[in-house]
């Protein structure tokens, strides 16, 4: 297992994963503020949050294009061993051509613990002709003061919208691209990026 340290000093944490199997243990600092996002690809992928020091805020941002058969598992295990903490963990995949995506997100908070706010979003939109997909959202909360929610979607981009977008001149692949920069685009939103940021999120995406 890999460790990732995330230093109060960090604000945006970017990672790209293609072809990979890995396997992280991430652990904030106290009083830490951090931005962590990652652009996933044909890669199984699993994130363990080990939340030990309070005052820690972590905003997370997942985005998942898979095309083209591509395979994606991601795994998503939160710890709270600790009070006065947030998390928001938000995960966007776009599924066509074949593709198999599995989602894993699982929030713990242990007895005891107050003050703690945690989400946990998953949405998938499926393109064309996805194989196969799973989103399992997963809440243990064993203290009662705490915020703890987590929400899962998967929806069909309609056959109706793909045609009015090959009306107006644009090809099937080219229809489903701006529909995947859609969607990124409010990642890139949410995370306040400059233009800097904004241009090694997209050369991500393609």
């Amino acid at each position: 297992m890999q460790k990732i340290i995330c230093d109060k000093s960090e604000k945006n944490i970017l990672r790209k994963f293609e072809n990979e199997e890995k396997n992280f243990q991430i652990t904030p600092d106290l009083d830490s503020n951090v931005k962590f996002w990652a652009v996933i690809k044909n890669s199984q992928i699993s994130f363990n949050f080990d939340i030990q020091n309070e005052n820690t805020s972590i905003e997370c941002y997942f985005l998942i294009p898979a095309i083209k058969s591509q395979n994606v598992k991601l795994n998503i295990n939160t710890n709270f061993k600790v009070s006065n903490t947030k998390i928001w963990i938000n995960v966007i995949a776009l599924a066509s051509d074949d593709a198999s995506i599995t989602l894993n997100g699982n929030l713990h908070i242990e007895n005891g613990i107050k003050n703690v706010d945690a989400k946990l979003y998953e949405e998938t939109l499926l393109l064309w002709n996805a194989k196969y997909i799973s989103l399992i959202p997963w809440l243990r909360v064993d203290s009662p003061d705490v915020k703890a929610s987590h929400w899962a979607k998967v929806q069909r981009i309609s056959p109706e919208r793909l045609f009015y977008m090959q009306s107006r001149g644009l090809s099937q692949k080219k229809a489903i691209n701006m529909i995947i920069y859609s969607y990124s685009e409010q990642i890139a939103s949410k995370l306040e990026l400059d233009e800097k940021w904004k241009e090694d999120f997209y050369s991500m995406i393609q």
